[in-house]
């Protein structure tokens, strides 16, 4: 049986639903003899705050209740930590519950809470920021941007399949040196993704083979391409089909420098975290989290 889990919640994610959605597994938590707190952002960069707040006061269970971006901010507060991550996937893309294969009902994410094994995972790091899924830069980055940025109607991938329609009238690719285990590579960019996980975007199977547990990042690098090829691109992507196509490079690497002609946005989670040149490195088994016990390591 798990000890106490302090359930911090955005309230933003998934259009409102995250602090109703936190109550009722607290509630659930409770009916199961499980001791239980719900606690609420209120700002950007809360969710951290909190994490290290109830860390320093001794909890050592931490579930993010909302998307990958709540995620991103409670990983940032338990890496290398003795504590463990529980996740209340209820946000618009939930990339790392979909690559842990956790459930999307809230029984069967109590019941992972509750009898859950515990498993180390692999996170990456850019600069002194931690993300758990994929970090990227180009196309896909202005989409991310859009996406935070406006309150779209819809959540999830139609949000994504909108913002990336309306990014793509006028978007200019730019020319970027990627330097890593596989050696250089430089070249006018579509995007770069560097994954520690195979989704983003709300279930683009960008890298389908990456693993949060192989110790090295997966790089995909898409060069330039008529416009009106991207959105078939795009869609293959979902399937990880994407794989294979001549603008399509994928390499592993354990760190990776990045470089720009112009300075370029990094997005890691979904978060905006710095700008070009940067570095991002691999942090191996950085985070112990909650999974099914059916799960593969």
């Amino acid at each position: 049986m798990s000890t106490h889990w302090m359930i911090i919640a955005n309230p933003i994610s998934g259009r409102g639903r995250a602090e109703r959605v936190g109550e009722r597994v607290v509630g659930l938590l409770h009916r199961r003899g499980v001791g239980a707190d719900l606690m609420v952002s209120k700002a950007s960069g809360d969710c951290e705050r909190l994490t290290r707040k109830v860390l320093a006061r001794g909890a050592r269970q931490v579930a993010a209740c909302g998307g990958d971006g709540t995620v991103h901010e409670v990983i940032n507060g338990l890496a290398h930590s003795d504590a463990v991550l529980g996740i209340v996937p209820c946000g618009r893309g939930n990339d790392l519950a979909r690559a842990l294969a956790l459930p999307k009902d809230v029984n069967g994410i109590v019941n992972t809470l509750v009898h859950g094994a515990v498993r180390a995972m692999d996170l990456g790091k850019i600069d002194d920021r931690f993300f758990a899924t994929v970090a990227s830069l180009g196309f896909d980055t202005a989409v991310a941007q859009r996406v935070r940025e406006r309150a779209l109607r819809w959540g999830g991938t139609m949000a994504y399949g909108l913002a990336i329609l309306q990014t793509l009238v006028g978007y200019r690719a730019s020319r970027v040196r990627l330097t890593g285990d596989f050696g250089v590579f430089e070249g006018r960019i579509l995007l770069t993704a560097t994954a520690n996980a195979p989704f983003y975007g709300s279930g683009v199977k960008i890298v389908p083979h990456a693993s949060i547990s192989d110790g090295v990042l997966n790089v995909c690098a898409v060069t330039d391409m008529p416009r009106w090829r991207v959105l078939r691109l795009l869609s293959r992507a979902y399937s990880g089909a994407h794989i294979g196509h001549p603008a399509v490079h994928i390499a592993q690497t354990k760190t990776l420098q990045i470089a720009s002609d112009d300075p370029m946005w990094v997005f890691a989670d979904g978060e905006p975290v710095c700008e070009t040149p940067t570095k991002i490195e691999i942090a191996p088994s950085a985070l112990k989290v909650k999974r099914r016990t059916d799960a593969q390591a």
